[in-house]
């Protein structure tokens, strides 16, 4: 796959840029910008227009609830999966209980956040070949109280991404082995801010990429990227564009509509194997 630019947040130039990441952060109630819009970025007239449609239907109770459903259809059938105990793993390389539940908060904004790209990106995938796609309506506009109870704010959780030319040589490999799986040009935000805890990018990919090209995984994300369609037309709130005029961004979001199922199976790995939180 050719190289896709990105523009990441200390580089944002343009003021349609750095307010759309202003306002991404404080709409999904995290700390960064994530990769998919990064790219989105590339063109600002394109994340200005698409990020100002489709907000009112992310904060809309159907939508957060559509991606809800997503992330628990990775999480039903990963339960049955062989999946090794990476607590007990880093546990083992010393990790402590407020390690693990960094990670698992982290884990946790990712399993929500993916479901929520996959069915951004498959609206516009859809409205890029100039058919409209959503606006079934809501029962009433959203409300901050909406967004407040359904989903959790999670803008004070700092997460670290290692770069992949600063990462040590075992992180890096990693990488390697990562971006062969997935076919794209570059590393995912999610498996950056594994890259940020060595030991468990080793003790998480060590176990998931055994699962990465079997035919379980692939029909999964099938299903994950079905289900994610079938979402995208469910959108409150429609979304239309001009093909013509957005026609450079087609293989673009083409990416990003092909590697989040696998990285929301992935995640939802991870998940499992950091188990949850003990009481």
């Amino acid at each position: 796959m050719s190289a896709i630019p990105l523009v990441r947040e200390p580089d944002a130039a343009d003021e349609r840029v750095k307010e759309a990441y202003r306002d991404i952060k404080e709409s999904l109630r995290m700390s960064l910008v994530d990769i998919m819009f990064q790219a989105y970025a590339a063109n600002p007239k394109f994340l200005d227009y698409t990020w100002r449609r489709l907000r009112p239907s992310m904060l809309a109770p159907p939508f957060i609830e559509q991606a809800r459903k997503l992330g628990e259809l990775a999480d039903a059938e990963v339960a049955g999966w062989p999946i090794s105990d990476h607590a007990a793993a880093l546990h083992a390389r010393n990790y402590g209980e407020t390690d693990l539940r960094k990670l698992r908060e982290i884990v946790d904004l990712f399993h929500c956040v993916n479901p929520k790209l996959l069915i951004i990106a498959h609206a516009v995938r859809v409205a890029l070949t100039g058919e409209p796609i959503g606006g079934l309506g809501v029962p009433h506009p959203p409300q901050i109280i909406d967004r407040d109870k359904l989903v959790r704010d999670r803008r004070g959780l700092v997460i670290t991404l290692a770069d992949e030319r600063e990462a040590p040589p075992r992180v890096r490999a990693s990488y390697e082995e990562i971006q062969r799986a997935t076919g794209l040009p570059f590393i995912l935000g999610d498996y950056k801010a594994m890259g940020s805890y060595p030991d468990w990018l080793d003790v998480f990919w060590s176990d998931c990429k055994q699962f990465v090209s079997s035919a379980r995984h692939r029909q999964l994300c099938a299903g994950v990227g079905a289900a994610a369609q079938e979402a995208a037309r469910l959108l409150p709130y429609p979304l239309h564009m001009n093909p013509d005029v957005f026609a450079e961004m087609v293989p673009v979001n083409e990416a990003f509509c092909e590697a989040l199922p696998s990285l929301i199976v992935n995640v939802a790995i991870a998940s499992r194997g950091l188990g949850p939180e003990p009481q």
